[in-house]
């Protein structure tokens, strides 16, 4: 369990040191699509899926994750995030329409780990408020 937090973490990580999707038509896609292009390190394509008070993280991470560094950081993660699995467990949506909550349930090497994540109508579309994982 440890290890997939970890792996959830470092991948979180990568997302804010590495990211152009179009919001999903639920929170639920959005939350899933985000999770599934944050596990394939398609930075743009979670740079779309974000508040625009985060955009410029993501750009920052995008920036990072082009040195040798970042690339070798990468390639290492890469291969054991293969076989992952994201099943959304609930979608809560605010009486109001404007927020709401996605519980996910990720599975990967075996281990299994739910987190739950903000999201809030930006421009008509939902989009993250924070990012998985790190909070805002």
């Amino acid at each position: 369990m440890k290890l997939l937090k970890s792996l959830v973490l470092v991948v979180a990580a990568g997302l804010i040191m590495t990211a152009c999707g179009g919001g999903g038509a639920t929170p639920s896609e959005v939350a899933k699509k985000a999770l599934e292009a944050t596990f394939k390190f398609d930075m743009e394509t979670v740079k779309g899926l974000v508040v625009a008070d985060l955009v410029p993280k993501v750009e920052e991470s995008i920036k990072q994750s082009e040195t040798e560094e970042g690339k070798a950081q990468i390639e290492m993660v890469k291969g054991l995030l293969q076989d992952v699995k994201i099943e959304v467990v609930e979608e809560k949506i605010a009486e109001d329409g404007n927020t709401a909550t996605v519980t996910v349930k990720v599975s990967a090497m075996g281990q299994e780990d739910e987190q739950t994540l903000n999201l809030v109508k930006e421009d008509g579309k939902w989009k993250l408020s924070a990012l998985p994982g790190m909070g805002k």
